[in-house]
């Protein structure tokens, strides 16, 4: 344990950080998680894990990923802030939201089971 903080504290210092990766998997036609929440720089990775191939498509285009077959994957860095709708440009009941933020966004969810037990 202390060799991994030393590790990662040494590279911090060196202003290499570890880029955070959000993976949104793509099964049983439907993308799981349907909606996701990022910081604006990290990546957002695709992968396909149905035989029909699918893609991730931006709803204005901003991206594509072209055809994926069983197994392929894509991957995406946000750097805007915004809401990144997308869909399946074969299946149009396939659809999803990224959702990038300037800083983490805590899942309001917890908040309020954890009200709850107070």
């Amino acid at each position: 344990m202390k060799r991994w903080v030393f590790l990662t504290a040494a590279l911090l210092a060196c202003g290499v950080a570890a880029l955070a990766l959000t993976e949104i998997k793509i099964q049983n036609f439907a993308f799981v998680p349907q909606n996701v929440v990022v910081q604006k720089g990290e990546m957002v990775q695709w992968t396909n894990l149905d035989v029909a191939v699918h893609t991730s498509t931006s709803n204005t285009l901003v991206w594509d990923s072209g055809d994926l077959n069983q197994n392929e994957f894509y991957k995406r860095k946000f750097n805007k802030t915004g809401f990144f709708p997308y869909h399946c440009k074969y299946h149009v009941t396939m659809k999803g939201t990224v959702r990038v933020t300037e800083t983490a966004v805590a899942p309001t969810s917890f908040g309020r089971v954890r009200a709850l037990f107070r």
